[in-house]
This record gives structure tokens, sequence and C-alpha cells, in this order.
């Protein structure tokens, strides 16, 4: 018998409910983020966004992410399309919804930003010795998005040479990473709108549409108000024999307006959550938590074949004292957390070099330099007066009238002043700054004649461990030959902020530095900042070119037409040179925020710390997937480069667990214990070494008697309540079944083993041998490494080894509920010339060799059986746009 529930009950269950609904339905939130409006099955969208641990604690899922931003966000959406596998995305920040006019209104990310808030990590360095003993601040983004969420907005690329040195660095190797292929995942998840033609006359852009991506994730444009004066900036460096350049060709010499990641259509910020993860259609398979700092990696002491250890999951807590919680690992764990986060994960996590994590008593089960070769574009202003009457951004950030009639503009039409941030950008050579090839190549033969004295030194600061100085070496060999070439040395901004009233500035960034830092832990506490040193003008060359930059700027103020309005130098001042420039520089310098290279993708013995599928060495199933992996630093801002090495990641981890498909005598094969008919939910934990932390972690919770109870009556009137929700969207889909029978569109004329399954809202690739049907995309399920015998109480090899603990690994699905009408990629991601559906060859270049030579490591072979092949091209269904 049901008892009846009280209206006055009702209604105290209804009322949170219709609270949240209408919070869901902020009108304001409704602008911005529509999350595909137009889609027919919106009404079932869900992004699993929660920031309660409990709902995943103890859980199961295939992929784990340590890391909501740029890169995390990116691996979530695109691994998720694979209805059958689950992944986890864990944050330490906030989901963005409390700060979102922060977030989406460009020119808030200069005049009302994030930095020293609860989204910014706000480190420190220690004190810099080689720049007057400072300590610097060094903000990160910390919330979905990442510093994507809170910076600039730049969106550029490096010079081809630059990115083609990164496979130089990594030779022989099976997966590409040149300036080819990281342009082509740079495109992928690039959506450019280009300016009208009167703002390309107005401002002497050159735009050259072809070398743009048009169907990714990232909007990506140019704000509709610019300066005035910003007119001025392309014909000053044209005056200095400079071209106009699209820095998306591939070339960094010349001046330009950077492309920035902005929704053209509204003028808002387009970071990793608004492209990847607002417009999702329905994924139960993906699950976002926030506010829960990843602290570390568990190994529960299994190998594989090769002698790599097996990643198991990861524990987690809110902050210092709170309740850990565990995942487990199925498939892969995935560490984003950037230069500074991967790198203090992998040291707490046991990884890293052996002194540092005795010295906080952490066991050391893999001696790597992670930490190492870490370089940042370190910069510093110079500012000018202007004529009485110039309107600069100054205007705004003094007037809180003009504040908020701009304000208002931008609301009610999203133009105006608050859609402007800095854009004006050009790179000179090191030819360009000496003023001279003939005294550029004197510099390179005095850097190529000390270059061994600078190695041992640099050696001895930083105590480098032998490996690490034959990466430094082979770095410095590249960056020598770059002296005397065209690759842009420095980093010249026009900014119209200035530093008081009635100025404009120029930012000067060094963009190859030659001094080398490091960041490790000096604690086993998570929640303790690392101790980061960038050694900022360790190496005196950097000084040197930051020296040359100053006088770059000056000759840029001096000429036509920018001379017009860039007066008297108050900053540091005309008269200020030499030693005295130098300090000045030193005092006033900073981050550029574009730190990397602390887990270098680098062969091991030269000091690498992933291989070039990005898997961590000694290990068969745990990767860093940020921009902490670029071995050498580039001419440009790091937003692109991060988009571009998530998107290649991925396609690295499908190719891995593609399924081999075994030819039979039926229209479709399945693997063991799978089923394809339904997206992939978590599992239960079952690896002890994730259990018992699981269970140390509900022990340790505190909770009293009467707080367990009052937790499980609240659990109760939730239920209540949600039931009385299904009550009513059930009564409302019965009312609109005839309407949407015909919704499915072309699914349901797609390969017959798939296509659309009313049971659980989501879309199914099925797949047979051909010539019957078309292949689909199947994925492999993880090698168990198991002993190679059956044993039929255990299941059929290698399905019953330790760590394949879910088999619900059958078929993939590659198509995107937002897109209305199939669509291919036409950014040519096909076979490459290799024998995959991926970008590169089938093995993963040799991490699984324990001999510390090349080897071919873990082979990624083809679909088994008569007949079977790589499908010819890889279908992509990108989401739409917001």
């Amino acid at each position: 018998m049901i008892t009846p529930i009280p209206l006055a009950l009702s209604l105290s269950l209804f009322i949170p409910l219709l609270s949240s609904v209408s919070a869901t339905f902020d009108p304001r939130l409704k602008e911005r983020h529509p999350h595909n409006i137009h889609n027919p099955h919106r009404r079932a969208l869900k992004r699993s966004i929660t920031s309660d641990a409990s709902t995943v604690n103890g859980d199961s899922f295939d992929f784990i992410i340590a890391g909501g931003g740029v890169a995390g966000l990116t691996l979530a959406s695109r691994l998720s399309e694979w209805s059958n596998v689950t992944v986890l995305c864990i944050e330490a920040g906030g989901d963005g919804n409390d700060v979102i006019d922060q977030i989406d209104t460009p020119g808030y990310s200069y005049l009302n930003s994030l930095t020293n808030s609860a989204y910014d990590w706000a480190y420190k360095t220690v004190a810099q010795t080689d720049a007057l003993n400072n300590v610097k601040g060094w903000p990160r983004g910390k919330g979905l998005g990442g510093s994507g969420a809170i910076n600039g907005m730049f969106w550029g690329r490096p010079s081809e040479v630059e990115l083609d040195a990164w496979a130089t660095l990594n030779p022989n190797t099976d997966e590409t990473w040149n300036w080819d292929e990281i342009n082509n995942y740079i495109k992928k998840a690039e959506n450019y709108t280009a300016p009208s033609t009167d703002v390309q006359n107005k401002f002497g852009m050159t735009v050259q549409t072809e070398n743009h991506g048009h169907s990714g994730p990232i909007q990506v444009g140019h704000t509709e108000y610019i300066f005035d004066e910003v007119a001025k900036w392309i014909p000053a460096w044209k005056t200095l024999g400079f071209p106009s350049i699209d820095n998306a060709a591939g070339i960094s010499r010349g001046a330009w307006l950077s492309t920035s990641t902005i929704n053209v259509s509204n003028q808002t910020r387009s970071d990793s959550k608004a492209g990847y993860i607002d417009p999702l259609p329905p994924r139960s398979n993906l699950v976002i938590l926030t506010g829960q700092q990843v602290t570390e990696v568990i190994f529960n002491g299994t190998k594989d074949a090769s002698g790599n250890l097996i990643a198991s999951g990861l524990k987690f807590q809110a902050s210092s004292g709170a309740t850990s919680y565990t995942v487990q690992a199925n498939k892969e764990v995935l560490l984003s957390g950037g230069t500074v986060g991967s790198a203090q994960l992998l040291q707490l996590s046991g990884i890293g070099p052996a002194e540092t994590l005795s010295a906080v008593n952490i066991d050391n089960k893999l001696d790597l330099p992670v930490g190492y070769n870490l370089q940042d574009h370190v910069s510093y202003s110079m500012y000018w007066t202007t004529p009485q009457g110039t309107f600069t951004w100054n205007n705004l950030s003094v007037s809180a009238d003009l504040k908020a009639s701009a304000l208002t503009e931008y609301q009610t039409s999203k133009t105006g002043l608050w859609t402007y941030v800095n854009e004006a950008v050009g790179y000179p050579s090191m030819n360009d700054i000496m003023g001279s090839t003939s005294e550029a190549s004197t510099y390179a033969t005095q850097i190529n004649t000390d270059m061994s004295t600078t190695v041992s030194n640099v050696q001895s600061w930083l105590d480098l461990p032998t490996n690490v100085v034959t990466g430094l070496s082979a770095q410095y060999a590249i960056q020598q030959t770059w002296m005397t070439t065209d690759v842009g040395q420095l980093e010249i901004i026009l900014t119209m902020l200035g530093k008081g009233n009635n100025e404009m500035g120029i930012q000067v960034a060094l963009q190859h530095p030659w001094s080398r830092g490091k960041i490790m832990i000096n604690s086993s506490d998570p929640f303790t900042s690392p101790m980061i040193n960038p050694d900022y003008f360790g190496v005196g060359y950097d000084i040197d070119i930051m020296n040359y930059g100053s006088a770059f700027a000056r000759s840029l103020a001096a000429a036509s037409p920018l001379s017009d309005v860039m007066i008297t130098e108050d900053y540091p001042g005309a008269t200020v040179t030499g030693d005295a420039l130098a300090n000045y520089t030193k005092l006033n310098s900073g981050t550029e925020y574009h730190p990397m290279g602390t887990c270098s993708m680098l062969p091991k013995d030269s000091g690498g710390v992933v291989d070039t599928t990005l898997t961590v060495y000694g290990t068969a199933n745990l990767r860093v997937i940020d921009t902490s992996i670029a071995p050498l630093h580039i001419s440009a801002h790091t937003m692109a480069i991060t988009y571009g090495i998530a998107e290649k990641a991925v396609d690295i981890i499908k190719k891995k667990h593609w399924k081999q498909v075994v030819a039979q005598n039926t229209t479709s094969t399945s693997a063991a214990g799978s089923d394809s008919s339904s997206t992939a939910s978590p599992g239960k934990a079952t690896d002890s070494s994730v259990a018992s932390a699981n269970q140390d972690s509900v022990s340790s919770s505190g909770l009293s008697s009467g707080a367990k109870i009052g937790v499980g009556i609240g659990a109760g009137v939730g239920a209540l309540a949600v039931l009385g929700a299904l009550i009513f969207f059930f009564f409302l889909r019965k009312k609109k079944a005839a309407s949407n029978a015909g919704e499915k569109g072309w699914y349901d004329q797609r390969n017959t083993q798939g296509g659309w399954h009313n049971g659980d809202g989501a879309y199914k690739e099925g797949y047979a041998a051909p010539p019957a049907q078309a292949q689909a995309y199947p994925m492999a399920a993880f090698d168990t490494h198991g002993d190679g015998n059956d044993d039929p109480s255990r299941g059929p090899a290698p399905f019953f080894a330790a760590h394949s603990r879910t088999h619900s690994v059958d078929t993939m699905a590659t198509a995107d509920l937002a897109s209305r009408t199939p669509m291919r990629s036409q950014s040519g991601y096909g076979l490459s010339g290799s024998s995959t559906p991926y970008r590169d060859d089938h093995s993963d270049d040799g991490h699984g060799d324990l001999s510390g030579g090349g080897g071919v490591g873990h082979q990624y072979p083809t679909p088994e059986g008569a007949g079977q092949a790589w499908p010819r091209q890889q279908s992509y269904q990108p989401v739409n746009i917001r």
C-alpha cells in the first residue's frame, strides 16, 4: 500500500525543486549559454557537473582525468563521444557559475579579473636570484576552463620551425609532433570567424581564412570594439620594414591583430567549458566533479608484461583535513593539471627525482626528472604619454559612469568597450632587434663558443640530472640556430591600458628563454604549494635580449604613425639604459603566464618524462596531457597549442583502445559481457588498493550517529522530490511523444547494427565485417596483461586479468547529438600515410622498452580476420556553437 503524501509535505518538497529549476533557467545563462537550443533532444540534455564527491566515491570509470582546464575538458568531451566508455573529470576549482560575468565578459579579464580570487591558484615563485631576489606572482586558473577561463584570450600559433623542433628532439618515433601535425589539431579545435572587410582595411590586417579551422568547438575571432589608435599599429611596423601577417600561416615574424577566444556572435569568452562541455548532448557516461583536488595517483603494485606500473585510480579531497575519496580507473589515468599541477601530482604519487621524494618521505616508484626543464615567457611593460584627449582603456578604468554605461551597452547589444581585449602584437627576430644580420651572427657565434660553459653552469645552479643535461644541450643547439633566422625572439604587445592616466604601453616578452627552472614539492602535503623556480635571467643572454627588445620598442613607438600618439616615454624613461635598464626590467618583470616543460616529451635518455604517446615512462596507463609536456618554448601564447596537444592525445588514446574485430559469419561481433544497446555507466571499484583507500576515507568521515540519521532523512526527502519531478516529466514527455516521433533524423538511417536507442537516449554505432555493412569504430578492452590462459570461471583470456574490471567496452559512438546532419572533418583526419585511421603509425614508440634504448614498445595492431582493415576516414561530429 502506498501512503499518500500530505499536501503540505508535497509543497515543501516541490518548492526547493522549483527553485532549482528556476536557477537552471536563469535568463542570463540562457542568453549566453543556450546549450543547443535548436537541438530537438535538448529536453534530455545532461551535463553531469556536480560538486558532490560522494556520488562518485568508490566508483570505477574507464578514463579518469585530473584537471578540468583547457586540456582536461577537451579530453572529457572527446573521450565521452564513445558512449560505451565512462569518463570522470575531477577539478579542484568551481564550475564558474558564480562568476559567470567575469569569465564571459572579455574586458573583465583585464579590468575585473579573477586573479587572486578562488579561481586562481595564486602561486608564488621562490626568490629569484638573478631578478634582484624578488618573489614573483604566478596566477594559474583554478576552475572549469582553467587558465582559459581567466586569461587574456590570445589565440596564436608559433612558426613552423618551432614546432618542427619538437619532432627533431624526438627522433625515430611513431607519433609525430611537428607543425603539420599539431596545427591540424589546432584547426580541429578552432572555429574561426574573419572580421569584416571594413575592419580588415581599417587596421591593415592580413587575413588568410584557409589557414584557420572552421568547425571546431572553440570560437575564435576578433572583438567587436577596437580602439581607433590600434589602427596605427601595423602601419608602424611596416614603417620599420615588417610585413602584416596572419599568424595562422606558421609565420611569427611580423605584426598582426591577434585572434582571441571569443564567440563573435555574442562577444563572450569561448573557453573549454563553453566550447566542449556546455553544448553536449545527453551523456550519462560523463561526470565532471568540481571542488575536489586530486592528491595522489593510486598504484596497486601490478605491472604489465613489460614491467610498466599500472595506475589503479586517484585519490582526491576538497581541502586539507577534508574527507578523502577514491575512484578506480579501468583503462587510463590522464593528468591535465598544467605545468605546476601535473608535476606536483606525479611527485606526490612517487614519480619524480628520488632525492626530492626521499626528502619528504615519499616512496620513489619511478625515478624520473619530473619538474625540470621549466621554461616561461618573462615580460615587462614600457609606457608613453598620449596627446590630451586620446581615448584609451584608461578612460574606462577610472570612470564609474563610463563603466556602467558601457556595461549596459554590452548586456543589451553585445557591443562596446567591454568587448575589447588586447590584440595588437608583433614578433621581431634577433636580426631585427640587433639591427643587422652580421651583429646577430656574431652574437650567435659567441653563444655557440660558450655553449659547454653555459650548460655546465645551468647544471650546477639547478643540480640537473645527467639525462636532463643531455636534453638541455639538444635544446640549446636548436635555440642557437634560431638566433640568425626569422624565428620571433620577442613578443611585442600594444596595450591600451597605461600605468597612469593618458598613457599607452608596449609589453616586451622574451619568447625563447635560455634560463631553465624547476618545480619541486617540499612537502608530502598536497595542499602545500610546490617550490616554483623559473630562474628568471639566470642565463645572461635573456637580459641581453630583453634590453635589445626595449630598444626595439622605443624605435617602434617613434615610428609613424604610432609616433602620433606615443609621445614621451614615462616608464622606465628614455634616459634609462644599460645596467639601469636591466635592473628596471628585472624589478618590474614577471610571468607572461606561459610556463611549460616540467613533464617534457623527450627521449628518456634526454630527460624525458613522457614519450610521444604522452605516456609516463615506466607506466602502462598513466599519461600527462597538457602544456607541461612541451619540450621547447615557442613564440606564441600557449592556449592554442594546449588544445592541439589535447586533441591529438585523444586520437592517440582512441587508437590504443581500438577494438580488434574478428571476422565471423554473423553480421556483428560483441565483446564478452558487453551490452551495446545502452550507454555505459560507472561501476564499483573492485581493485583492493582503491577499495581499501575508500574504506579509510569513509571511516575517517567523523559523522556522528545523529548526523548520519539526518543524512538518511535528507536522502529520503530528496528521493520523494525526485519522484515527483519524474512523474511530472513523464506526463510531459508522453504529451510530446507524437511530435517527437521523427526527431531521430539521420540517426535511423545509419548502420542497422547501431542507431538510436530509446532506452537510454544515446546513439550507438554498430559494426560488421565488410562488405556486409559500412565499418564503424569499435573500441578494445584494456590490455589486461593476463597469463594468456583461458579460465571458464573468469572468462576468456585476456578479459579476466586484474586490471580489466568492466567489460562494457564494445562499440564506439562518434556521432554527436548536437549535429543535426552527419559531417566529416574537413581537416584531413585520415590515414596521413599510415595504417590506422588516426594520424600516425600503430606503435606507441617504445615506452614499454625497459632497456633504455629505442625499441618498438607496445603495438596497436590492426583488426584481425580476413578482409579487415582500418576505416579509411575518421568521422567527427563537432558540437554546435553556442
